[in-house]
């Protein structure tokens, strides 16, 4: 699924998931499984990565249930935010630049990384792992233990993921607010074709506000919200369709992400190196996993009837 020796990127990983009855669509764990020269047989989607930025809309959709808005105002201006008995912490801009006053619709978009930790530090580490967990990503649970060991950079990717996780849960995002179990039988029958089992789907568990959900993928759907990082045009730009996507990098250069939504689709993508060495270069999400994102949505959607996501209110 990805090879591009002059970045040192060898492997990818990718999941398509139908946000509306869990279904996953197609799974591609590692490459080559049977070459003995690669460790193929190693499942990256089911693999514990850093995030990078894609953890970013938990941070703001919990921001959202705290009584924020899209049109909530922050200063991105260089920041340092005290350690304890810890070192200060002083988060960077991906592009190293400040851009003062911004409202969160496009601190979200253009994916700013110092209002994003500054997001996290008004509501606090523990409702954003508590917003996490209840959507879906079990290794960033609440627990004592996380709350010892995340700090503020947690809503940089600072916590491990599964990708099947991020997939699943942000199916409540494409699915207004119901998250979907990943579901990979449909039937099980005898030899005598006797249907032992069937997969019937269901509602799913409410873990957003219809508002809270349709809030953030309407700003990760608008190319106008993104366009003084990604610029008019990118990969992530999807024609036609209202999609939204969020990339991330870890700042190790280890682990590329793309991950977007459609009502009728939800899709994945992890590039990187197996044994977690690092990338020669360090690539954005938009340049990194997103290209193979792009064709993968591109081929599900075609065809199909455009579905924008739901305004309706709870």
């Amino acid at each position: 699924i990805a090879k591009v020796e002059k970045l040192n990127i060898t492997n990818g990983a990718a999941i398509v998931l139908n946000p509306k009855t869990g279904e996953i669509l197609a799974m591609v764990g590692s490459k080559n499984y049977d070459d003995p020269k690669y460790d193929g047989k190693f499942n990256v989607v089911t693999a514990k990565r850093q995030p990078g930025a894609t953890i970013k809309p938990v941070t703001y959709v919990t921001a959202l249930k705290k009584g924020f808005t899209a049109a909530t105002m922050l200063m991105d201006t260089t920041t340092t935010f005290p350690g304890g008995d810890k070192k200060e912490y002083i988060p960077v801009n991906y592009d190293g630049k400040e851009h003062g006053p911004m409202q969160l619709r496009y601190a979200l978009g253009n994916s700013i990384n110092i209002v994003s930790v500054k997001v996290l530090a008004l509501v606090g580490i523990k409702e954003m792992l508590t917003t996490a967990y209840n959507m879906g990503f079990p290794t960033l649970e609440p627990s004592g233990e996380n709350l010892r060991r995340f700090g503020l950079s947690l809503t940089l990717g600072g916590g491990e993921v599964r990708l099947i996780d991020l997939v699943s849960a942000y199916s409540a995002f494409a699915n207004t607010g119901y998250r979907v179990e990943p579901t990979v039988i449909l039937k099980v029958t005898d030899k005598d074709g006797n249907v032992l089992d069937e997969f019937r789907p269901v509602e799913g568990k409410r873990v957003l506000l219809k508002g809270e959900a349709f809030i953030i993928s309407n700003i990760l759907s608008d190319n106008e919200a993104r366009k003084m990082t990604f610029g008019e045009t990118s990969a992530i730009k999807i024609p036609d369709y209202q999609v939204a996507v969020k990339t991330g990098t870890t700042n190790d250069r280890r682990d590329n992400w793309t991950v977007g939504w459609s009502p009728q689709a939800m899709v994945g993508v992890w590039v990187g190196n197996n044994d977690n060495s690092q990338m020669k270069q360090l690539v954005s999400g938009v340049s990194g996993a997103a290209p193979i994102w792009r064709k993968i949505i591109l081929e599900y959607l075609k065809n199909k009837q455009k579905e924008d996501f739901s305004v309706q209110d709870d």
